[in-house]
Parts: C-alpha cells; structure tokens; sequence
C-alpha cells in the first residue's frame, strides 16, 4: 500500500486540493533533473514573484523612452496638448553606453537634448494618454534637419560629409512617425516647433543656467522647477540622478505649439520623482559602478 501511494504522488496525486508535479516537468530544453517534488502553488507563487520583478524592471528601463500610457491612433491634430521632453546625456550614457552619442566638448554633454515632441491628451482618453502612429499627410524627407539638431538633439541626425548638412537619423523617424504623424504638421515644421519651446525655456536653448553651472554636482529640484514659468517633471533614477525634463505646451489653432503650461497631473504621475530633494547633475563619464552591470 505504501509503494502504491508514493506511486500515485510520483504520477500526479491531489493534495490540499493542489496537484504535486515533478521538477524535472519543467526543465527548459528537456533536461534531466533530479527527481524532487514541488508544490503546485509553490510554482504559482514564484511566477507572481517573477513577473511582477519583470515588470518593475521593464518599468525602470523605459525611464526617459516615451509618454507614460498607452498610445492610441487618432485624426492628425486631434490632441490638446505637447510634451517637450529633453533628456540629460551623460545620465544616459551612462546606462546606455552603445546608444550614447555625447562626447565632452559637444553641447549635449553639459546641456539638456531634445528626446521628443509629444502630442497628448490632457485627459486620458480611454486609457490612453497621447496620440500615437497616425496617419500621416507628408513624407519625411532626408534633409529636412534643422542646423541646431546637431547640437541639441545629435542623436536625430547624421552627418552629410558631401553636402555637409545635418540629415534625418533613424531616431528623428521613429519620432515623426509615433509622435509627428500625429501633430498634424509637415516634418520640417514640426522639428521647428521643438526648437522653437526650446528656445523659449530658460537658459541656452533650453538648459537653465542652474543645471550648466553644476555639473558634476547637485542642484535643489524645487530651485529647479523655480527656473520654469510652469510645472514641469523631473524624471531621475532611484540615486536621484538627473534624468529628464518634460515641459508641457498649449496647441495652438494651427497645430503649432503655444504657450508653456503646467504639465496635466498623469504627466506628472507617470514622469516626475517627486521624492529626490536635490538632484545629481552627471558629468558625462562619470558613473556609478552599478551601471556597468
């Protein structure tokens, strides 16, 4: 009786109304592992763990990679509102140093970097928060870069050595096609328009002299957010380290941007760390050794 019962266990036996299996079910290629037996709900739980692990890492890594939520297709124009977001390059570089296009005596290594122009909603519309991959009217042509995105936006570009002009990169597509396809405007509009609300933030196109001053250092994020005529998010990492900036502008009738305005609260929910009282400004190349794990 007693072989019959461990029999029934080894095959499969319901036990506090859960099945017990044998590890080696589950090994990867079909590998023999040794015989040891494992609670169903065992199993169940560490998958929870699992997951919910995968997603805060998925979380974390998409800091500085888009608007928060989900993107939806609407009619070219149909939104209330842009998003500005410039990042921090040498935060940047350092978790991503295959991406990284900064060098130290380029703008972009003591300056913010255009990331994107973003229309949005200033309410959620179905859950979701911007515009996204609609149907464009106009082509993106290959030199329709402005000058000023070699240096405040280097990643958008590459560098014509015959023409010597700054030419549309892979990154200044992605752009138009998810986010300008559906600001309604032709290319070389829209990418003036984003050089534009730069221009009008404080500071050398668009860096606030508080930041330019201190780099290598910290800055107080309310003396921070003082520098702007507006709310705007402040996106950093879990060592407070300066990541993004987003600032938020009015549509105007035509489609171009407007006025700065105070950022909608999902914007600030989704991209602002409200809980770093002082910021680290990087200096490009220097990183945490944490970063190269």
């Amino acid at each position: 009786e007693r072989k019959r019962g461990r029999a029934r266990e080894r095959e499969g036996c319901v036990v506090c109304g859960a099945r017990r299996v044998k590890e080696g079910e589950f090994g990867d290629r079909g590998e023999a592992r040794p015989t040891r037996l494992v609670h169903v709900h065992t199993w169940v739980r560490l998958i929870r763990v699992a997951s919910a692990a995968s997603l805060s890492a998925s979380a974390a890594s998409n800091m500085g990679r888009g608007p928060r939520g989900d993107g939806v297709e609407t009619a070219p124009g149909d939104f209330d509102v842009y998003l500005l977001a410039q990042s921090w390059a040498p935060k940047f570089c350092c978790t991503n140093a295959k991406k990284c296009t900064a060098v130290p005596w380029a703008f972009s290594a003591k300056h913010l970097t255009l990331h994107g122009l973003w229309p949005g909603f200033l309410e959620p519309r179905d859950g979701a928060t911007y515009p996204s991959s609609c149907a464009a009217k106009f082509k993106l042509l290959t030199d329709q870069m402005p000058r000023d995105y070699i240096d405040v936006a280097p990643s958008f570009t590459r560098w014509d050595p015959d023409r010597h002009i700054a030419i549309v990169g892979d990154l200044a597509k992605h752009e138009y096609k998810k986010h300008g396809s559906c600001s309604g405007l032709p290319p070389a509009q829209y990418f003036d328009e984003a050089l534009r609300a730069m221009r009008e933030l404080p500071g050398d196109r668009g860096t606030p002299e508080i930041l330019t001053r201190n780099v290598g250092g910290t800055v107080d994020a309310a003396a921070l957010r003082g520098e702007y005529r507006s709310r705007v998010a402040l996106s950093a990492d879990k060592h407070c380290r300066l990541a993004e900036v987003t600032s938020c502008w009015r549509k105007q009738p035509d489609g171009s941007v407007g006025e700065q305005c105070d950022c909608p609260p999902h914007v600030m929910k989704g991209r602002d760390n409200g809980r770093c009282a002082s910021l680290v400004v990087a200096q490009l190349g220097q990183c945490l050794a944490a970063d190269k794990r």
